[in-house]
């Protein structure tokens, strides 16, 4: 390996339990260029993908069913990272979990010696939408594009030249952009309400056979949630009742289905009000493979 600065990662999840790597980027930079790219498919165990993830990235089973492991590639991966500076865009919630999630999962017990760099925490806005200021070429979620960006606003932060300015203009045009009927309670319907406990990704995540309710967020994104916890077998409903166990909140929750689950934490009832980013780290802390 060429003498580096810092390398940048992505790493590409098949379901919910962020261990389960089905494609990782990596890029390697010195003195402001490019000196090593890695990139490769990953079969995740038993090859198992969720739609939702499927939607996000676009790997289907059928791309990784002659993909390496994660135990294959590991070698590869570390090479490249051990003893690093590392960098990923949302790097603490998703790539270094990832990592340390199929490490474990993996039985593979060794300190790396990364020391971790995020440039969400730097930007505070989406990989596209930095990408799109610094007129940065992306393929959104295909991991080593993604890799290369975020080493690319890594090394213009370095230097000082990532304009903070113009991304904070852009992400504040873009919260104008959405629009109140943007956030309007469109109800979910349908199949959404039909718990599936028997096909549930795993059984022993703490959603599963769960009450739980959806508030506060946009259409698309509430229909997300939705559809990643009915496949972790939860229960969904659309109001709060007495029996709701979780209530997940978005930016723009009402009051009333608040002061509800607050009365039912009250009474001492299996209730518990999680916001975004909780039921985010929840949902990585808890979910394994069975």
């Amino acid at each position: 390996m060429k003498k580096i600065d810092f390398v940048a990662i992505d790493f590409e999840h098949a379901v919910p339990f962020k261990g389960s790597i089905c494609s990782v980027g990596i890029v390697s930079f010195h003195n402001g260029n490019i000196v090593d790219e890695f990139s490769t498919l990953v079969q995740p165990p038993n090859n198992e993908y969720s739609p939702f993830t499927i939607k996000v990235h676009g790997i289907t089973p059928d791309c990784t069913k002659n993909a390496p492991s994660f135990i294959e590639v590991y070698p590869e991966i570390r090479k490249r990272i051990k003893d690093c500076t590392v960098v990923a865009h949302n790097a603490f919630s998703t790539d270094k979990a990832c990592l340390e999630q199929a490490m474990e999962f993996n039985e593979i017990n060794e300190n790396l010696g990364i020391n971790w760099q995020c440039t969400y925490a730097i930007t505070k806005a989406k990989l596209n939408t930095v990408a799109k200021v610094c007129d940065i070429q992306l393929n959104h979620h295909e991991a080593l594009s993604d890799a290369k960006a975020c080493g690319i606003i890594y090394e213009l932060f370095k230097s000082k030249k990532l304009p903070i300015e113009a991304i904070n203009k852009e992400c504040c045009q873009q919260k104008k952009k959405s629009t109140h009927n943007y956030y309007q309670k469109e109800r979910l319907k349908g199949d959404i309400f039909k718990p599936d406990f028997e096909n549930a990704t795993n059984k022993s995540n703490p959603f599963f056979m769960k009450k739980v309710v959806i508030t506060g967020f946009s259409t698309p994104q509430k229909k997300e949630i939705a559809t990643e916890l009915k496949l972790l077998g939860a229960d969904i409903d659309s109001g709060v009742t007495k029996r709701t166990n979780f209530l997940i909140t978005g930016e723009n929750v009402g009051p009333s289905k608040l002061a509800k689950m607050k009365k039912n934490i009250d009474e001492g009832k299996e209730a518990k009000i999680l916001k975004f980013e909780e039921y985010e780290t929840l949902k990585e802390e808890k979910i394994q493979y069975d």
